[in-house]
């Protein structure tokens, strides 16, 4: 496994790419050297549980305990830690909680599965899916989101694990699947978390070459990140705040926010300098501008909408004003009730419009998608996978 993981280290380090592997925290206990030296080569290390075990079957204090056992061990061996996926996927709401408490910036445990052209759509894929709990992609968008203080990230299947043993791809047919993925995420500007365990490196090497080669050269750029730039970036975005003065005909507009905050119009006149991005968005090379509009070309949401809509709307980088004349705006929302299962319908209705836009992107220096690439280590030695077999 030593090899393997240099072998995967360095392929990704050709494409000036870095990974995130969660571990649990017994094996790191029993390795430490080797964690400890791919963490100085820019690996990020995440918290895959104490043991491997699967933790929505735990009652509260027991997943709470488990994981403050882990996060003193990656502290005795001075690894950094912080986000957390849950084994197997399996997590329920004392899960979160117990990762809230712990100081945990992140969590990457729900699964989301796209709907891509697949060699074989087995029922044992099917009852995976249901296993993991996961949910259809082209209903719940590939984003982060924030949650209580907590980011937390979808993880995308079909994976490594459901390529070679449920659906028994081959190389060109695993390919084929994690481009379709990718061309998905950069069309809706969204996220890919894709899973490679280690210990099948080599039989998905071809498909994660090809994918990662495919990214390198989409225009806009697709974002590579480990998951903990990804998250902090997620949450220093949401810091970007947006100053506007109302003048005749015009408003002035001053942005401010982290390295790389990119601002996007659609159809809008402005007094800065403009580039081609993608569709009939153009970015914005200044940060201080005035927008020539007698309407305010951003969203207004009435007072009676829901509070998830103005939070959701927010955190994908548009600009918001709460207020009841919908005549003053671009685009308009009166909708008191909002959940999940709205938020992909309420993207479309933005995106695939023409209406004038300003808003922000949510990605640095004018990204459009964001790739990590990730891979869970429960197991380094033979004795590893024993106790692993005894929930060790």
């Amino acid at each position: 496994m030593e090899r393997l993981l240099n072998q995967f280290v360095q392929l990704l380090q050709t494409f000036n790419c870095q990974p995130t592997f969660p571990i649990t925290s017994v094996v790191l206990q029993r390795n430490p050297r080797l964690i400890q030296d791919l963490a100085r080569k820019g690996v990020e290390f995440a918290i895959h549980g104490y043991t491997h075990v699967d933790y929505s079957a735990l009652p509260y204090d027991e997943q709470r305990g488990h994981l403050l056992q882990a996060t003193r061990i990656f502290a005795d061996h001075r690894i950094a830690f912080k986000g957390f996926r849950a084994p197997y996927l399996r997590w329920n709401t004392d899960t979160i909680q117990s990762v809230r408490e712990q100081a945990f910036f992140y969590d990457n445990s729900q699964a989301l599965w796209w709907n891509v052209p697949l060699c074989t759509d087995t029922a044992f894929y099917r009852r995976a899916l249901a296993f993991y709990h996961a949910q259809p992609a082209d209903q719940y968008p590939s984003l982060p989101w924030m949650e209580d203080g907590l980011v937390r990230m979808p993880y995308a299947l079909p994976d490594d694990e459901a390529l070679v043993e449920r659906l028994h791809c081959d190389a060109l047919q695993m390919t084929e699947v994690w481009l379709s993925i990718l061309q998905q995420v950069h069309q809706l500007d969204e996220l890919f978390v894709l899973g490679l365990h280690p210990e099948r490196f080599h039989f998905c090497q071809e498909a994660l070459t090809a994918t990662l080669s495919q990214a390198r050269i989409m225009q806009p750029a697709i974002w590579f990140g480990r998951l903990d730039e990804i998250a902090a970036w997620w949450q220093a975005r949401l810091q970007t705040t947006v100053s506007i003065s109302p003048q005749k005909d015009s408003f002035e507009v001053r942005v401010e926010g982290p390295a790389g905050v990119t601002v996007l119009a659609r159809a809008v006149s402005l007094s800065a300098p403009q580039e081609a991005w993608w569709g009939s968005y153009r970015r914005v090379r200044a940060l201080s501008f005035t927008v020539y509009s007698a309407v305010r070309p951003w969203i207004g949401v009435s007072s009676r909408s829901a509070k998830e809509l103005v939070t959701f709307l927010r955190q994908q980088g548009y600009i918001v004003e709460i207020g009841d004349e919908s005549a003053a705006y671009t685009v308009y929302f009166d909708q008191p009730v909002f959940d999940a299962q709205h938020q992909r319908l309420v993207l479309r209705q933005i995106e695939e419009a023409r209406f004038p836009l300003l808003r922000l992107g949510r990605w640095p220096n004018g990204s459009r998608g964001a790739l990590a690439i990730t891979g869970d280590i429960d197991a380094l030695t033979w004795w590893d996978y024993g106790a692993r077999i005894l929930g060790r």
